[in-house]
């Protein structure tokens, strides 16, 4: 716990240190503008979605155990520029020390280990799970031939589904912008966020 109060300490003076800087706030806010109704229009999801006023997070969407115990704060802004989406990123690892915080202090452990609930081998289906990723929500689609061996495995990441709205984002914006904006998103280019 000491491990992770000075890291959160740490992480807190950065945060507010950038956030609070006039000179920060007078280059991001108001750049790189990706409105409400465009995020939900594309189906963005994370931070991006977030910073965008569209409440998405699979965490507790699609809770896993953890998070169905214990779930994660909501972090919502609606302004959708690159100071929304730095905001929410911020917001979101301050939500997270608080929720590790309150799991590390107060767990134990209930019900059955997951070795006990192992269910028999599935044929002939497909199986979809969600998890939500630093950049937002992942799917992953296996289809499970007649033996139960895997067919077929698709992995859907967040960058895929947010890669359109950098181009709406850049939009009205001087060129020296976009990297401003680009990074914001914080995208993957190989579409590895596995």
């Amino acid at each position: 716990m000491a491990e992770l109060s000075r890291l959160r300490a740490e992480v807190e003076n950065v945060g507010t240190t950038l956030l609070d800087a006039p000179s920060v706030a007078a280059r991001m806010e108001g750049t790189g503008r990706l409105l409400p109704h465009t995020a939900k229009t594309l189906q963005f999801v994370g931070m991006a979605a977030r910073a965008s006023g569209r409440d998405i997070d699979a965490r507790r969407d699609f809770p896993s155990p953890a998070y169905v115990e214990s779930p994660p704060a909501k972090v919502l802004l609606d302004t959708g520029d690159v100071m929304a989406r730095a905001r929410v990123r911020f917001l979101e690892m301050r939500a997270s020390f608080d929720w590790l915080s309150g799991v590390l202090a107060g767990a134990t452990p209930t019900g059955a280990i997951a070795a006990e609930t192992i269910a028999p081998v599935a044929t002939r289906r497909l199986v979809v799970s969600v998890e939500e990723g630093w950049r937002g929500e992942i799917v992953h689609a296996a289809i499970v031939d007649a033996v139960g061996r895997i067919a077929r495995y698709k992995v859907a990441d967040p960058s895929f589904r947010n890669w359109p709205g950098l181009s709406f984002a850049v939009q009205k914006n001087v060129i020296s912008d976009f990297p401003l904006c680009n990074k914001s998103f914080n995208l993957s280019y190989s579409g590895a966020d596995l």
